[in-house]
């Protein structure tokens, strides 16, 4: 069975036009309560340090545990639109997102999360001990970091698995429909997945090597799912990347907000944090299409 060419269910392109519309109204529906929240804490906390900034187009100053629950809860709403659409637009399963098979393969998702975690822990402690300047013990307690270990473990998963199913199932199983060459498939896949998080904080530090950061991690998992006919790889890599980075390295300018994560970065180098991900991302691309390339008969 193809992952990528799926067969079940119904797929043509009046229907995947049909159920983006709808995912696009769940991800609205979703932002709601971030929205008037937030708005709320600003316009009656009175603190002046509590604002929402036009410049970056966010809320500054609320409790960063609170914002982490917010911004993070709104991809509840997406996997629920993803849910609705596949099962009742698409009329097929939803773990078709994921694998084409009967069941989802655990262990292969278990392994592209301990070995990216693995890989990507490995390559920061190597990069703490080269620049030992830049990573700071981050002032929290520990019942601060005991909650946000929580809420990443709970939360967290959510997000990375509901972008991977719409970016490595959805959208590659769409152009999959026309494309067959997978390079390019994963190029297309990859670049939308890159493009739409240049609006990250860290695009400050360089848009154009951050940028290149994006682009690079998109193609990659994307090539990785197509060249093993599922998912489960990507899903647990981009689980273990946010997992790693949200308990243990946060930035001051940072898509997870002001966190009390245990080590804050200082002095991040964008054209340094581009080797390493190019060094992560390629012993991980050797690694899963070492032991999980498929084959396929066209």
């Amino acid at each position: 069975m193809d992952f990528i060419k799926v067969k079940e269910g119904k797929n043509s392109w009046k229907r995947y036009l049909s159920s983006f519309i709808v995912i696009l109204l769940f991800i609205f529906v979703g932002s709601l309560p971030y929205l008037i929240i937030s708005e709320w804490i600003v316009n009656t906390d009175d603190n002046p340090n509590t604002y929402f900034d036009f410049e970056k187009e966010d809320y500054v100053g609320i409790n960063p545990l609170l914002y982490f629950v917010l911004l993070n809860s709104q991809f509840i709403f997406w996997l629920l639109g993803l849910f609705v659409t596949i099962r009742f637009i698409h009329k097929r399963k939803f773990t078709s997102l994921i694998t084409p098979n009967r069941n989802i393969d655990w262990k292969r998702l278990g392994f592209g999360f301990s070995t990216f975690f693995v890989i990507l822990g490995l390559t920061s402690i190597i990069d703490s001990l080269l620049n030992p300047g830049d990573y700071v013990l981050n002032d929290v307690t520990v019942a601060d970091f005991l909650f946000l270990f929580v809420l990443v473990l709970v939360l967290t998963p959510i997000q990375t698995t509901c972008e991977e199913l719409f970016f490595r199932g959805y959208l590659l199983q769409f152009f999959g429909k026309w494309i067959r060459i997978p390079f390019l498939l994963s190029f297309i896949a990859g670049t939308i997945f890159g493009a739409l998080h240049f609006t990250n904080p860290e695009m400050g530090y360089s848009p154009i090597l951050m940028g290149a950061n994006y682009l690079l991690t998109g193609f990659i998992w994307s090539y990785i799912t197509v060249k093993t006919n599922s998912a489960e790889l990507s899903i647990g890599a981009h689980a273990a990347n946010n997992m790693l980075l949200g308990w243990f390295i946060t930035m001051d300018d940072s898509a997870f907000g002001d966190i009390p994560s245990l080590f804050v970065v200082k002095n991040m180098d964008p054209a340094v944090s581009l080797i390493w991900t190019t060094a992560s991302l390629g012993i991980f691309l050797y690694i899963s299409l070492r032991k999980y390339k498929f084959t396929r008969l066209y």
